[in-house]
């Protein structure tokens, strides 16, 4: 009887979650729900009676119908409950408050102090988010919990920061045990790829698409793979590093270990030392997009090669997973036009299944605050995919713990 009861509870959880996620994706119907899910009109009709009690969804219109009375559409409500985020990083710290559709409600930014001890950081990391909290306004239940985000490489399962490149003050820190002595909400720690890629799949171009990459180029170059709407990990987490994979076996050593990685020759780095041997001048990603604009031929060289390189390593993707759709982000986000054409005029050309569909390939649609909304979108993630953890009585839950729990529902 007991199990009976379990399941009976684990299925409801379940077919609630199944909803919230359909919702999310756009505004939808009672009737279409019952559709796309199995569920009968009756059960879905409970569960929607519930959100809407609750305030999570709301009614928001009516949808076009081919005969009789127009569908009301759902929706979720922005303002339901809210996100702290915090985004750790070797320039400085910035926080914000996000809604659960990943609207900016304010944020804040300093410096971080490389003389300074980690007692000092982390007691001005802790005064920055409660005076955020604070001025706020917004009631203590309605803030669903903190997501943080840093550089890799993390034990997120644990909170602990690891060994990140240039950034020793924070080596073996486990910053959720830390934070959570004077802050009293649920916490959760994502590299920073991770935290982008959960930003796409609930706030971005994510939403339309169950298996996607999200690609970021920046100071390296990371990425985050999502399969059947699920983050994919790997083993122990480091299943997607897509800047160190080999598109050179004879090329130059990365600081990894391997030969030939993508990193060594697309990363924004690697790229500005190309364009200094030709202009001094160039000092970033902005500067080769725009003179490459005015004309300059060997700047629209440079972005030619870049895109040569990215397409590559999204060709070995596609063709190993065959996933729906690329996203890329980082700094190559600036006025991509230009290379997003590149790029898939190269994958378009030689990618395995050309012949038979195109992968769709964007430039990511979030903008300058994508920092503090990928932050947010660690906690925001959980909200949809197992919101009954999220809402439990503990006071702190590791991600550890609650991956592990959750795995009975995937």
């Amino acid at each position: 009887m007991r199990n009976k009861a379990r399941n009976s509870t684990d299925m409801k959880f379940y077919n609630r979650n199944t909803i919230l996620k359909i919702i999310q994706r756009s505004p939808v119907s009672r009737a279409e729900l019952a559709r796309k899910t199995g569920l009968t009109r009756a059960a879905v009709s409970l569960i929607i009676d519930e959100l809407i009690k609750e305030g999570i969804v709301v009614e928001t219109g009516t949808g076009e119908a081919e005969y009789g009375r127009k569908p009301v559409l759902l929706e979720i409500n922005p303002d339901c409950y809210y996100v702290v985020g915090l985004n750790i990083s070797r320039s400085g710290y910035s926080t914000g408050i996000v809604d659960i559709k990943g609207n900016l409600k304010s944020r804040y930014d300093f410096s971080n102090n490389v003389k300074a001890s980690l007692e000092n950081e982390l007691n001005h990391i802790k005064y920055a988010l409660n005076k955020l909290i604070k001025n706020s306004g917004i009631e203590e239940e309605k803030i669903l919990g903190l997501g943080i985000s840093a550089p890799g490489p993390l034990d997120v399962y644990n909170g602990i920061i690891l060994n990140p490149p240039n950034f020793s003050l924070w080596h073996g820190v486990n910053i959720i045990d830390e934070l959570k002595k004077d802050i009293p909400l649920k916490m959760f720690l994502e590299n920073n790829s991770t935290a982008l890629t959960l930003a796409e799949k609930n706030i971005g171009k994510g939403p339309k698409f169950s298996n996607f990459i999200l690609i970021v180029v920046d100071t390296g170059i990371g990425a985050g793979i999502v399969i059947d709407d699920k983050l994919y990990r790997g083993e122990g987490g480091f299943g997607c590093e897509i800047g160190h994979t080999t598109i050179d076996v004879n090329g130059k050593a990365c600081s990894c270990g391997n030969t030939g990685c993508l990193e060594v020759y697309a990363s924004i780095p690697a790229v500005l030392q190309k364009a200094a041997q030709y202009d001094n001048g160039i000092k970033s990603w902005k500067d080769i997009v725009d003179k490459a604009e005015q004309g300059n031929n060997y700047c629209l060289k440079i972005i030619k090669e870049e895109a040569r390189l990215l397409a590559a390593a999204i060709v070995n993707i596609i063709n190993i997973l065959e996933l729906e759709a690329v996203v890329l982000t980082g700094y190559i986000n600036y006025k991509p036009n230009m290379l997003m054409d590149l790029i898939r005029e190269y994958v378009g050309k030689t990618a395995i299944t050309r012949n038979i569909r195109s992968t769709k390939i964007y430039s990511s649609s979030l903008d300058e605050n994508s920092d503090i909304i990928a932050a947010a979108a660690v906690v925001i993630d959980k909200f949809f995919s197992y919101p009954h953890f999220l809402f439990s009585p503990t006071s702190h839950i590791h991600e550890g713990e609650l991956y592990a729990n959750s795995m009975q529902f995937q």
